[in-house]
C-alpha cells in the first residue's frame, strides 16, 4: 500500500465539507475539554482529599446519561441534530465559565462543583448520542468508520496536549484559567457547526407514537439484533470496569508516586498518546482487520496491562514503569471503543439509529458512575495502588465468561441447524 493511498484512506471522511467543518471546530474544543477534565479532577481531589468523593463526581457528571439517554434517543430522532448540537455546545460553554468563576472566588465547596458536573452531564446525555448518529448523515456509510476514527483521533490528540497544557497552567498561572480556556474553546466548534449544511433531518413517525413505546421498540430491536447485542454486553462490562482512568490516575500520581500536578499531567498525556496511536491505527488499518474476536482481544490486553500496574517497584522508577503500561491501556481503550461503535452503526437500520446510539452512549458514558463508584470503593478498601488492578481483573473474568457463553450458544445453534 502506497503512502498516498494510506493517507487518503486515513483521512477520507475529511473530503466531506460538512464533516470537515465539524471536525476542525472539535480540534480546538476537545483540547479545552481535556484541560478542564485534568484541572477539575485535580482540584476536586485537592479540596476534598477523598478518592470516594472524587469517584462520586463521576456519578454527578455521568449519572444523567443513565437517566436520560433512552429518552434522548427518541428526542434526537424528532428534532434537527444541528440545532441540538448548537444548544449543547453553548451549555458546555456556560458551565466552564461558571467553574472558572467559582475557582477565582476561591470556593472549596465540593457540592457546588458537583452541581456543575451534573449540569455538564445533562448536556452530555443529549450531545453524545446526537453526534454519534449525525456522522452517518455527514459522510455516508462508506466513510462512517473513518469518521468515527478521526473523531476519536481528535479527542486523543487532546488527551495528550490538554493535560500537558493543564499541568503548566495550574503550576504557573492558576486553575481557574484552565476552565476559562475551555469556555472560550467552544467558540470555534459552535461556529463550525453553524456552517454545516446538513441539518440532521428528523425521521418520519406516526403523530400518535408515544415516547415510551418508541424507547421500548428501540431496546427490543437492539437486543433482537444478533449482530450487535453481544457487542453491547461486552461493551457494558469493559466500560464499567476498565475505563476509570480519571479516578485512578490522580490518586496514583499523588499517593503512590508521591507526585504533583506535573506527574499527573504526564500520566494523562501518556494515556492519551496510547489512545491517539490506537485511533490512527483504526483509521488507517484497523477498519480493514477481519479478526473475529478483536473486541475480546482488546479487552483482555487492556485488563492485563491494568493488572500489571499493581507490581510494587521502587518509587524512583514508578513513573517510568507506569508510562508504557498507560500507552497500552490507552491504545486498547480506543481500539475497543472504535470497533464496537463501528460494528454497531454498520449493523443498525437508519430508522433505529438514534435510539441504538443512545443505548451505546448509555453504556459508554452512563457506565462511568457505576465504574467510578466501584473504583473509588476499591481504592479505599484495597489501597491506592490497586485501583487499576481490580478493574482489570473483574473485566477480564466477566468478558471471559460472556465469551464462553456466546461460543456455546453459537455451537448449539450450528448443531440445531445441521440437524435440520
Amino acid at each position: 500500500m502506497s503512502i498516498q493511498l494510506l493517507l487518503k484512506d486515513t483521512f477520507s471522511s475529511l473530503l466531506h465539507r460538512d464533516f470537515r467543518n465539524f471536525w476542525l471546530g472539535q480540534v480546538v474544543s476537545t483540547v479545552g475539554t481535556m484541560i478542564q477534565v485534568t484541572a477539575l479532577s485535580w482540584y476536586v481531589y485537592k479540596i476534598s482529599g477523598s478518592p470516594f468523593l472524587l469517584g462520586l463526581m463521576g456519578v454527578f457528571e455521568f449519572g444523567p446519561v443513565l437517566a436520560l439517554s433512552l429518552f434522548v434517543g427518541v428526542l434526537i430522532e424528532r428534532f434537527p441534530k444541528k440545532k441540538i448540537l448548537l444548544f449543547t455546545q453553548s451549555l458546555f460553554m456556560v458551565q466552564s465559565l461558571m467553574l472558572a468563576l467559582l475557582v477565582w472566588l476561591g470556593s472549596t465547596s465540593y457540592w457546588l462543583f458537583a452541581a456543575l458536573a451534573l449540569l455538564a452531564g445533562i448536556g452530555a446525555s443529549i450531545d453524545q448520542p446526537t453526534r454519534q448518529s449525525y456522522f452517518v448523515e455527514l459522510v455516508g456509510k462508506k466513510d462512517l468508520p473513518n469518521a468515527i476514527s478521526l473523531n476519536s483521533t481528535t479527542f486523543n490528540i487532546a488527551r495528550i496536549i490538554g493535560p500537558a497544557i493543564a499541568g503548566i497552567i495550574m503550576k504557573y498561572v492558576g486553575t481557574a484559567e484552565c476552565f476559562l480556556i475551555n469556555g472560550l474553546s467552544f467558540i470555534p466548534v459552535i461556529y463550525g457547526i453553524s456552517l454545516i449544511g446538513v441539518v440532521g433531518k428528523p425521521r418520519a413517525r406516526d403523530e400518535d407514537s408515544k415516547i415510551l413505546s418508541e424507547i421500548k421498540s428501540g431496546v427490543k430491536y437492539t437486543f433482537n439484533n444478533a449482530k450487535i447485542y453481544p457487542t453491547f454486553i461486552i461493551l457494558a462490562i469493559v466500560c464499567v470496569f476498565s475505563m476509570n482512568a480519571s479516578v485512578v490516575l490522580p490518586v496514583f500520581a499523588k499517593d503512590v508516586l508521591l507526585g504533583n500536578e506535573e506527574t499527573y499531567s504526564v500520566m494523562m498525556s501518556t494515556f492519551g498518546l496510547g489512545s491517539l496511536l490506537g485511533a490512527l491505527f483504526m483509521a488507517g488499518i484497523g477498519s480493514k482487520l477481519r479478526t473475529k474476536n478483536f473486541l475480546v482481544l482488546m479487552a483482555f490486553t487492556m485488563g492485563g496491562a491494568q493488572m500489571l500496574t499493581a507490581i510494587p517497584v521502587p518509587i524512583e522508577h514508578g513513573l517510568a514503569f507506569m508510562l508504557p503500561l498507560l500507552v497500552v491501556i490507552g491504545f486498547c481503550n480506543l481500539g475497543f471503543l472504535n470497533r464496537a461503535n463501528t460494528r454497531i452503526q454498520l449493523n443498525t437500520d437508519d430508522s433505529y439509529r438514534g435510539r441504538v446510539m443512545s443505548i451505546y452512549v448509555l453504556l459508554v458514558t452512563g457506565g462511568s458512575p457505576l465504574g467510578n463508584l466501584f473504583t473509588g470503593w476499591a481504592l479505599g478498601f484495597f489501597g491506592e495502588r490497586y485501583g487499576f488492578f481490580i478493574n482489570g481483573l473483574v473485566s477480564i473474568v466477566l468478558v471471559f465468561i460472556v465469551f464462553l457463553v456466546y461460543r456455546q450458544q453459537l455451537h448449539k445453534a450450528r448443531v440445531v441447524k445441521n440437524d435440520k
